[in-house]
C-alpha cells in the first residue's frame, strides 16, 4: 500500500523536510490529526475509517507497538494514516508548522504515579506550550486517562500554561476501546476525558532544529598518538549537557592511531541522542574531530556542544593544537 507521494503508511521522521507539508504529502488537503501513543493501532484505524477526510498522523516510541499497528492499518485498507516512530516533541516540534494541526489526541498516557518521576509525564506545561504552537486556533488537545492524579496535573500545567480552556464533554466510543481503557474497565477504573481547546493567546515561539549546510567539526594540528588516558566528562552546553562516555581507538600502525571514536550522549530537555564524535588523521598534521553521521542526529546547541567537548578534551589531552573550529 502506498500513497500518492510514494510512500507507504510507515515514514522515516528524519528523511521528512523540517517541517512536512502534510497537504503536499497526502495529496489532499483536510483536518491533520496527529496522535500520541497509537498503540497497536486500534483507535487509529477506526478514526480514519470514520473520517476519511482527515489526515492521521500517528507517534509511537516502542517498535512492538508500530509493528502491530502498521499490521492493522495494511489489513484495514485506510490510505489517511501514516505512522512515524519517534517521541511527540520531537516529531511536533521538526514536522508540523505553527498553526497547522487541528487536534492533537494523547490516549492513556503513562502517568508516572511516583512523584519523584513526574517530571517524564508527557502533559507538562512546556508540551502544552508545545502543542499550542502547532495547534490552529481552536484546535483541540484531547486527553483520555484512567488515572484520577494526572488529570488533575494535566489540567494544571494545562491552565498554567495559558493557552487552553478545558471542557468535559462525553468522550467518543472508540476512546474507550482502545487496548488499554478495555483492560481499565473490565478491572472497573474510572476512565475520564477531558478536552483542550486553544486560545487566541499567541504561544511562545519553537522553531525547528534546521538541517547545517556543514556538520559542526573542529581541525587540529599534528598527529593522534596511540591512546589517552580518559575519563568520563558531564559538561552543560546550551540548554541540556554533554556527556562524554568513552573512548575507543582504531590503530594504522605503529606510528599511531588512525581514528578514534568518542561514545556520547547529548540530553536536553526534550531531547535525549547518543552520538559517536570522531576524532580523525585526515592528513599527515591534520585531526578532524566531527559526528557520525550513522544516526543522522539532530544538530542542536548541545549536539554542537559534543564536538566542542571532544575538541577541548583533544587539545588539553594531547599535543594536538586546534585550528580551526566550526560548531
Amino acid at each position: 500500500m502506498t500513497n500518492e507521494a510514494g510512500a507507504g503508511p510507515l515514514l522515516r521522521w528524519r528523511t521528512l523536510p523540517y517541517p512536512t507539508d502534510w497537504s503536499d504529502h497526502f495529496g489532499a488537503e483536510g483536518p491533520l490529526v496527529v496522535e500520541v501513543g497509537f498503540g497497536d493501532g486500534r483507535f487509529t484505524v477506526r478514526r480514519a475509517l470514520a473520517e476519511p477526510n482527515s489526515r492521521f498522523v500517528g507517534l509511537e516510541v516502542s517498535s512492538g507497538s508500530l509493528q502491530r499497528a502498521l499490521r492493522r492499518v495494511k489489513r484495514s485498507g485506510v490510505q489517511n494514516v501514516r505512522l512515524i516512530k519517534s517521541g511527540a516533541q520531537v516529531a511536533l516540534r521538526q514536522l508540523f508548522a505553527p498553526g497547522s494541526v487541528d487536534v492533537v489526541v494523547v490516549n492513556f498516557p503513562c502517568p508516572w504515579p511516583k512523584e519523584k518521576h513526574a517530571r517524564h509525564r508527557l502533559l507538562q506545561r512546556s508540551f502544552f506550550a508545545l502543542a499550542g504552537s502547532r495547534l490552529k486556533p481552536g484546535g483541540e488537545l484531547r486527553l483520555a486517562t484512567d488515572h484520577p492524579e494526572y488529570l488533575e496535573f494535566a489540567l494544571a500545567e494545562a491552565e498554567a500554561s495559558g493557552l487552553y480552556a478545558a471542557t468535559r464533554p462525553e468522550a467518543p466510543a472508540d476512546v474507550f476501546e482502545t487496548k488499554y481503557a478495555l483492560k481499565w474497565r473490565d478491572q472497573g477504573k474510572p476512565l475520564h476525558y477531558v478536552v483542550f481547546r486553544r486560545n487566541d493567546r499567541p504561544a511562545p515561539t519553537t522553531p525547528t532544529w534546521e538541517r547545517p549546510e556543514t556538520m559542526p567539526h573542529a581541525l587540529l594540528r599534528g598527529r593522534l598518538p596511540q591512546g589517552a588516558t580518559f575519563e568520563k566528562v558531564v559538561l552543560p552546553y546550551g540548554d541540556g549537557h554533554v556527556i562524554l562516555h568513552e573512548l575507543a581507538t582504531v590503530l594504522a600502525g605503529e606510528e599511531g592511531a588512525g581514528r578514534w571514536l568518542i561514545r556520547s550522549t547529548v540530553d536536553e530537555p526534550d531531547l535525549r541522542q547518543q552520538l559517536l564524535v570522531v576524532a580523525q588523521q585526515r592528513a599527515a598534521d591534520e585531526v578532524i574531530v566531527r559526528l557520525e553521521t550513522f544516526g543522522d542526529p539532530l544538530i542542536t546547541p548541545t549536539t554542537r556542544g559534543a564536538v566542542k567537548a571532544v575538541t577541548d578534551w583533544l587539545e588539553t589531552s594531547t599535543d594536538l593544537e586546534v585550528a580551526a573550529r566550526n560548531y
